[in-house]
């Protein structure tokens, strides 16, 4: 069953965002451990994901060194040149250039939504683990806004999240989950590029329904 509720859909950006900006916290080094992190990705869109996140749980007892695999492998993936260069400027800009015109534009959209992110980040606006916080924030306030009723901000909020998700995340994170998935040596970073790909999915659907049912949804927020 895919998330729906803004809550519920803020709870999967966040997860998803801190598993691309770092590696494992202890916490979750234990639920990997236990087996406890199997619903995390069991209650969400898509097969690949849990298929994958089984395999590698069934490595983990031969795996003394956890923590420094898993240390070693996301730095691989998404810190060294080397690795998938988790940017939309890499996959977006003709000249594959961190920090031009394709990041900023993606730092000028979270200052159009009022959101910043990157007072205590040292990470470019573009990297793939911001844009899913960008998304996790919009859903927190989309939920704060359902509380309070506010008929003529709520809808711009989601409209915010459906033009962020088309201009932006769906233009590249595909590919990027995709190169995940080729060269990830553990399973571990697979289920997640899997997971993030179908849940991606499912909020292009949810967002471009709720787009085609309100009637009072702001004009598309313009990024340049």
């Amino acid at each position: 069953m895919r998330p729906t509720s803004a809550s519920e859909r803020e709870h999967q950006y966040r997860f998803l965002a801190s598993l691309y900006l770092r590696p494992p916290s202890e916490s979750l080094l234990g639920m990997i451990r236990d087996g406890s992190i199997v619903p995390a990705f069991a209650g969400g869109p898509g097969e690949e994901g849990p298929a994958d996140l089984r395999e590698f749980l069934a490595e983990t007892p031969g795996l003394p060194g956890l923590e420094e695999e898993l240390a070693a492998e996301h730095a691989a993936l998404f810190v060294l040149p080397s690795g998938v260069i988790p940017h939309e400027a890499f996959y977006l800009d003709p000249d594959k250039r961190l920090g031009g015109k394709v990041t900023i534009a993606v730092e000028r959209f979270y200052g159009g939504a009022g959101l910043s992110l990157l007072d205590h980040c040292i990470e470019m606006p573009d990297h793939l683990g911001l844009e899913l916080e960008f998304m996790a924030a919009l859903c927190r306030l989309e939920g704060e806004l359902e509380e309070t009723r506010d008929a003529a901000a709520l809808p711009r909020c989601v409209e915010f999240q459906r033009t962020f998700l088309e201009e932006h995340l769906s233009r590249w994170a595909p590919e990027c989950c995709e190169n995940v998935i080729r060269h990830a040596r553990r399973g571990w970073y697979r289920a997640i590029a899997h997971f993030t790909l179908a849940f991606l999915r499912s909020e292009r659907a949810h967002l471009g329904g709720r787009h085609a049912e309100g009637a009072r949804l702001c004009e598309p927020v313009q990024s340049t």
